[in-house]
């Protein structure tokens, strides 16, 4: 048996470029609303975020200014981040308790 474990970062646009003046381009480009964020995962199913930032980020060479998380969570219809990396940690608590459980009755309790 095989258990993955890892961990990653994540780039998701979340909303229409818009153009502005970029200072370190030194020119109009365009900025892309971005969710960044750092993952761990156990097994490819079983995931935690950690690190979360929105931020509001020139195409060109990435650098930008970082948005309201509140504020930028309460525009957005839903989560971009996967139900696997958002609640992932709570299934394997689930699962392990269900499992704990099980082994509790065959032992001869209650």
């Amino acid at each position: 048996m095989m258990v993955y474990v890892g961990q990653g970062e994540r780039v998701v646009p979340i909303g229409p470029t818009e153009d502005r003046d970029c200072p370190r381009c030194e020119q109009v480009t365009a900025f892309q609303p971005q969710l960044r964020y750092k993952f761990g995962q156990f097994d490819l199913l079983f995931g935690f975020v950690y690190g979360k930032r929105y931020q509001l980020a020139c195409t060109q060479c990435q650098h930008g200014w970082l948005l309201d998380t509140r504020l930028t969570e309460r525009s957005l219809d839903r989560s971009p981040i996967p139900f696997h990396l958002r609640f992932g940690w709570l299934v394997l608590v689930g699962i392990a308790a269900l499992g704990a459980v099980v082994y509790w009755m065959r032992q001869g309790g209650v």
